[in-house]
């Protein structure tokens, strides 16, 4: 179960890079932790007494704990805040956004890591929107069992005031400035199989909360991931995910769109999802992500909910030295299976289709400070007009970087 911080605004980015910053140091870190267990050493086989214990003492003389801060901020405009059909309201913004990590160096068998990411956009002319902010934190605990075993227990906390789009019915269209908040504890075991070969179990439960409380629910979830590195360059992984939505207030309707007094809502959803990673080049300056992805959604009633999702998205990465560019596109489709779309004797089902476009330039100006520009397109098109909407965004700002 994972939740996405800051899923609009520039600031995503910063939390994606800086976690993949630092996997490498951690994969380092655990294989070189073999070597000592609670201040026992243990000789690999791979390395001659001298050279493990010359790790071992690297290690010993290795900060206890490190840390990072990452702060941006940026001007921008953007031409649909309230996600409108007919009537787009603009407006330019400041946003800055804000994050920490705290890593435990592994000395043994437990790791620790702390990360922490705040943001707030502020619209200069918006009429019903004047405002936005994001939280995300989290805290994960993690215990190697043996070189090719850990568990890991990550416990989320997020926060969003921002304007959503939640309409899950043809009877009345929702975009709404909504406040959510919610948490949730997401433990997982992973074992490597084979040093080209690792699988994952996760087991999740989350509690989302509303403002007003209409869409409260409670999330369970269980998911099995599978890594496969085809070759140094190339890695295939495939995801299967069960999650069951069971809500507090909302009730079940008819095939009419008619709303069930009496009745409480369920969703049971299952997902399945492909990921294909490649690296070009000889110093992997091009970097590909490719995904693939299939849901069904269905109720505990009529089925006047449901719908089946098909989704494909590409993320494309380049870096040479001081400039750095990332372009993502992704398209989904959603075909409903009750729902229709206008009037008369036999309207069609009701389509939904979204699609967007992302690319950020970077240029690093010092060791701490880089410049950027950033551009979004997003497209919601359905045979139900006034569901129809786009939305474009553009902006540039600095961002700095610490770390000890």
């Amino acid at each position: 179960m994972v939740a996405k911080p800051f899923a609009r605004c520039g600031g995503s980015f910063f939390s994606v890079i800086t976690l993949f910053r630092y996997f490498p140091v951690i994969i380092l870190l655990l294989r070189l932790a073999e070597l000592t267990a609670f201040g026992q050493v243990a000789t690999p086989r791979e390395l001659p007494p001298a050279a493990a214990r010359e790790v071992v003492t690297w290690i010993a003389n290795q900060p206890r704990w490190s840390i990072s801060a990452e702060a941006e901020t940026s001007l921008g405009f953007k031409d649909n805040l309230l996600l409108s059909a007919k009537a787009p309201e603009a407006s330019a913004f400041a946003r800055s956004s804000w994050e920490a990590l705290v890593l435990a160096v592994p000395r043994g068998k437990i790791d620790y890591t702390f990360f922490a990411q705040l943001g707030g956009t502020r619209f200069f002319s918006g009429q019903t929107v004047t405002q936005e902010s994001e939280a995300w934190v989290q805290s994960e605990w993690g215990y190697r069992f043996s070189d090719t075993l850990k568990a890991a227990s990550p416990l989320t906390g997020y926060y969003y005031d921002q304007v959503f789009d939640v309409s899950d019915s043809e009877v009345e269209r929702l975009v709404a400035r909504l406040k959510v908040g919610g948490l949730i504890l997401a433990p997982s075991v992973r074992w490597r199989v084979h040093p080209a070969l690792w699988c994952e179990v996760q087991a999740g439960g989350e509690r989302k909360r509303y403002d007003g409380g209409t869409n409260d629910c409670a999330i369970g979830e269980g998911s099995l991931r599978a890594g496969w590195s085809l070759s140094k360059s190339l890695e295939l992984r495939l995801e299967g995910r069960r999650r069951w939505r069971d809500f507090d207030q909302r009730v079940q309707y008819s095939r009419a769109g008619r709303a069930l007094g009496g009745t409480r809502l369920k969703i049971a959803e299952r997902e399945l999802g492909l990921r294909l990673d490649l690296e070009l080049g000889e110093q992997k300056r091009w970097k590909l992500s490719t995904r693939l992805g299939g849901l069904q959604y269905e109720d505990n009633g009529s089925g006047y909910f449901g719908y089946n999702q098909k989704k494909i998205s590409q993320e494309l990465t380049w870096k040479k030295e001081a400039w750095s560019l990332r372009l993502d596109a992704a398209a989904e489709r959603l075909e409903f299976k009750v729902q229709t779309a206008g009037i008369g004797i036999d309207p069609p089902p009701r389509i939904k289709e979204e699609f967007s476009l992302r690319a950020r330039l970077e240029r690093k100006i010092t060791t701490r400070w880089l410049l950027f520009g950033a551009y979004t397109w997003e497209r919601s098109r359905s045979n139900d007009r006034v569901a129809s909407y786009r939305v474009n965004e553009g902006l540039l700002g600095a961002h700095w970087s610490w770390e000890r």
